[in-house]
């Protein structure tokens, strides 16, 4: 684990930012800046590089900044206050394209770096598509699962092919084909005897080691509060990664979860401390920020794979 605490004034900003991603390419972190409304880019060291658009009504000004996404070349941002998609330019961070989208908006996800969904989309549907030029491919998909009070919903992609649509007030998710049309759909009720021993051995677990690493075979997840968190894209070979927080505990430390697109627990990462901030997953690490006296930035190296 690396922790960077704050020195000074020059990471003070870090207490402040929601929506963490990691870029591979240049191995930085960025993070929506809930007070000045733009994205931070920062080193993994907590080092200040710059920030993508500003706070207002014009071009290349934002007022809401809900989700956004890194490509090779562009960061996409969901403006929900302004109801646009911007665009911005990976090296120049500056806006290139705004779309305006002419409604609510509750989510975004990047498909294989060459799509964009946007959650709703127009006249009912589930979601609108854009190419990386900003041009609509169409909507697709009903929106009543979303219901009218789905606030929390978020939308990711399982490489180019399939959308998961999370539910938390249910809980439950459903993953679609990029036509709209539903390919599976799983709950979050179940418990099977995996999980409930998970459930009954965690804290013991947690007081013997930073973190631990299980498979859940063919196991669901728990009942209760034990999925919380919006998902963090895909995680390779049709897998998502989902922050978690167990029904059995209150205020220690949080969980990892790797899923399929049936919504069964592939793997389990457990850490020994509360992850207050925002966190994201770039295999084979975790990027959080945790909360010690000081923000910081905290990286987990995921344990090595068992054959």
């Amino acid at each position: 684990m690396i922790v960077r605490q704050d020195a000074s004034d020059a990471t003070a900003w870090l207490g402040r930012i929601r929506n963490l991603r990691h870029d591979p390419v240049e191995d930085h972190l960025m993070g929506v800046d809930i007070d000045d409304q733009h994205i931070v880019e920062f080193t993994t060291a907590g080092e200040f590089v710059g920030y993508f658009g500003r706070h207002g009504r014009g071009p290349g000004e934002i007022r809401n900044l809900g989700s956004f996404e890194i490509t090779r070349r562009l960061v996409v941002a969901l403006d929900r206050g302004n109801g646009k998609l911007l665009f911005f330019d990976r090296l120049s961070r500056q806006a290139v394209t705004e779309v305006p989208l002419n409604r609510g908006t509750r989510d975004m996800t990047v498909l294989g770096d060459t799509l964009v969904a946007v959650m709703p989309g127009p006249g009912g549907t589930l979601w609108e598509l854009f190419d990386l030029d900003g041009q609509s491919l169409g909507a697709f998909g009903d929106a009543a699962f979303l219901g009218s009070s789905c606030l929390a919903c978020s939308i990711t992609s399982i490489g180019e092919e399939l959308l998961v649509v999370l539910k938390p007030e249910s809980p439950e998710g459903r993953v679609y084909r990029l036509d709209g049309t539903m390919f599976d759909a799983f709950g979050f009720g179940e418990v099977n005897h995996v999980l409930a021993a998970w459930r009954e051995d965690f804290l013991e677990t947690i007081r013997k080691a930073s973190r631990r690493v299980a498979t859940g075979g063919g196991g669901r997840i728990a009942a209760g509060r034990a999925w919380a968190g919006l998902p963090t894209g895909a995680f390779g070979d049709g897998l998502f990664f989902v922050r978690a927080s167990p029904e059995n505990l209150a205020v220690n430390a949080d969980e990892f979860w790797v899923l399929d697109h049936r919504g069964r627990v592939r793997k389990r990462y457990v850490f020994d401390r509360p992850l207050i901030g925002a966190s994201t997953a770039s295999p084979p690490r975790i990027f959080a920020l945790g909360l010690s006296h000081e923000f910081g930035v905290y990286e987990y190296r995921l344990p090595a794979e068992e054959d």
